[in-house]
């Protein structure tokens, strides 16, 4: 429920602003059957939108802790309007990750009679692990609007989305009062790109600079490369080693099979690619301005 509290007063934020804006955009009427009330944005006004997926939607609303907060971020975009029916449209959404742990491992054991006791704890192997996942995504694109009343706006649109997805850990452990340790570190990048195909609609509310709407169409997405790239280094008992090797990060290939294979094998050489196509279905709030 705070988050969609926090959505919902970022709403009720852009509605108090209304009154001072809503005089620099054009009542206009593009038939006399159509409502005379609303407003509609011409050639020089910008707009700002939020936009979520249903996935973000259903993440949004499902109250499990584990939700991943990388599906509840929205999209954020900007709309320049070129001409009355023709708009140029940018946008972002971004997203980090960070987590990590080191301590001193405890090597006395509690005793049977007593497994809670916390006497004589031992000095023992010491272990650190760091994660970091982040990627960024950008989104340029265009809409061709149709005459339309002043309460509803239709449009057909493509936009390109392109950025990034990188993630990277590092481990090492080792044994008190000797030489022996492991370190290994491990990174992925790929690039992300893509293409959506929509149709869209903007239903204007009353006098005020607001709208809200929806999209439907396609999405395609891609990512270059998907895997990790491991760097392995150590010492057991004064001897040293080290190593390199990559592993799969793809988790969804349909033959259950070869993902168990893939996913236990260490390679010396490793592509991945992947692209998926989806249906697309936003929900959007716009708030409009000279």
């Amino acid at each position: 429920m705070k988050k969609i509290t926090i959505y919902l007063g970022m709403a009720l934020a852009a509605i108090t602003l209304t009154s001072d804006v809503s005089a620099q955009l054009s009542d206009r009427i593009n038939n006399p059957s159509v409502f005379t009330t609303g407003t509609r944005p011409v050639a020089g006004n910008f707009a700002f939108y939020m936009g979520m997926d249903m996935q973000q939607l259903g993440a949004l609303l499902d109250d499990e802790e584990d939700v991943d907060v990388r599906t509840v971020i929205p999209l954020i975009n900007a709309r320049y309007y070129y001409k009355d029916d023709l708009v140029l449209r940018a946008g972002f959404t971004m997203w980090k990750s960070k987590r990590s742990l080191e301590g001193e491992i405890d090597t006395t054991s509690a005793s049977a009679s007593n497994p809670f006791s916390l006497a004589g704890q031992g000095v023992g192997s010491f272990y650190e692990h760091k994660e970091i996942d982040a990627y960024g995504l950008f989104h340029v694109g265009i809409e061709k609007h149709f005459k339309s009343s002043n309460m509803l706006d239709g449009y057909i649109g493509a936009s390109l989305p392109f950025g990034y997805s990188r993630g990277s850990e590092y481990t090492t452990m080792g044994a008190d009062f000797t030489t022996d340790y492991e370190k290994v570190t491990a990174s992925r990048f790929g690039l992300v790109y893509g293409i959506e195909m929509f149709f869209g609609f903007n239903a204007f509310i009353a006098d005020l600079p607001l709208s809200i709407g929806a999209e439907f169409g396609i999405r395609g997405l891609g990512i270059t490369s998907n895997q990790y790239n491991y760097d392995v280094e150590g010492s057991v008992g004064g001897v040293a080693y080290s190593g390199e090797f990559s592993t799969n990060n793809i988790d969804d290939f349909e033959n259950q099979v070869e993902q168990t294979r893939a996913d236990g094998l260490r390679f010396s050489s490793l592509k991945t690619r992947e692209f998926d196509t989806q249906g697309m279905l936003r929900f959007t709030i716009s708030y409009y301005f000279k």
